[in-house]
């Protein structure tokens, strides 16, 4: 006998009970539908919806007092952004009146995995207060992706500068190279900059700018097949602080720009203190790693 045989609310309801994969980022849609295909008019018609995943429920829709006559269906849509990994279980749950006057329950549910679309590496190299960021994104779908945009949103106190441009100026995501196969790994390139006067640097902007860790978010787009589509945000990108030395040479030079072999020289060199107490300084010339030059004077 089938299970739903004595049920005036036919199976249409119907999804296979796990229905693949779907990638963090994307838009879960379904549409729901309802009919009665009893002689009688069934009422007190009250449906509900739910998104179930590890950590919560969510609730897609909602809705009572419906009633549906014979053949009548009730058509539901529903649509949830996805934005966690793992397991989810799209619940729904249908309570009704027979024309009998018994009180029904009709509840069915449908799961599937979700997985992670895009695996994100970085790599991160100093240039002085700026930082060079290089981005790794591989599709880790199993089809094709079209990229439409990858934006990097910095953190303070950094503004971040786009060297991802191919010869003619165009994005490389507005070219073939936006396509990427699944497996397939693109390649992106960042420059973080400071705009910190270098001759107004003060001490609290030059070591808020090398403590910081927080680089910012990467922002990608993506349409997959059938034009799907998906938005995914990085977590906060980090790096390992560079720190600072407790001193730091700003500037050396020559004075008269020229030294005469085995002639005095006068070199002068601009220290700056960037701890936060009082240092007294001295300076000498380390024979071993300038063994042709002579320390004949104190520094001043």
């Amino acid at each position: 006998m089938h299970p739903l045989e004595g049920f005036p609310l036919s199976e249409t309801l119907v999804l296979p009970r796990s229905f693949g994969t779907m990638y963090l980022g994307e838009t879960f849609s379904a549409h729901l539908c309802l009919c009665n295909e009893s002689p009688s008019v069934v009422r007190d018609i009250s449906v509900q919806v739910v998104m179930q995943t590890s950590t919560q429920q969510l609730q897609l829709f909602s809705d009572s007092s419906k009633h549906l006559a014979s053949g009548q269906p009730l058509n539901i849509q529903v649509a949830h952004e996805i934005k966690e990994l793992g397991a989810h279980v799209l619940g729904c749950s249908v309570h009704y009146l027979s024309a009998q006057g018994e009180r029904r329950v009709l509840q069915k549910s449908f799961k599937f995995q979700v997985a992670n679309p895009l695996v994100v590496k970085t790599k991160v190299n100093h240039l002085g207060r700026d930082v060079l960021l290089e981005v790794q994104v591989h599709n880790a779908t199993q089809g094709t992706m079209a990229l439409e945009r990858l934006r990097f949103e910095a953190s303070s106190p950094f503004t971040a500068e786009d060297l991802n441009t191919a010869a003619d100026g165009a994005a490389l995501w507005d070219s073939s190279a936006g396509f990427m196969q699944a497996g397939d790994v693109r390649q992106y390139l960042y420059r973080l900059r400071t705009h910190i006067d270098p001759e107004q640097v003060t001490v609290d902007q030059e070591r808020a700018v090398q403590y910081a860790t927080a680089l910012g978010k990467l922002d990608i787009l993506w349409r997959g097949s059938f034009g799907s589509f998906g938005r995914l945000q990085t977590s906060q990108l980090l790096r390992k602080s560079p720190g600072m030395f407790l001193l730091e040479i700003e500037s050396a030079e020559v004075l008269g720009k020229t030294a005469a072999l085995e002639e005095p020289f006068v070199v002068r060199a601009l220290v700056r203190n960037v701890s936060e107490r009082r240092m007294a300084v001295s300076a000498t010339v380390h024979a071993h790693t300038h063994p042709m030059v002579i320390s004949c004077g104190a520094a001043q």
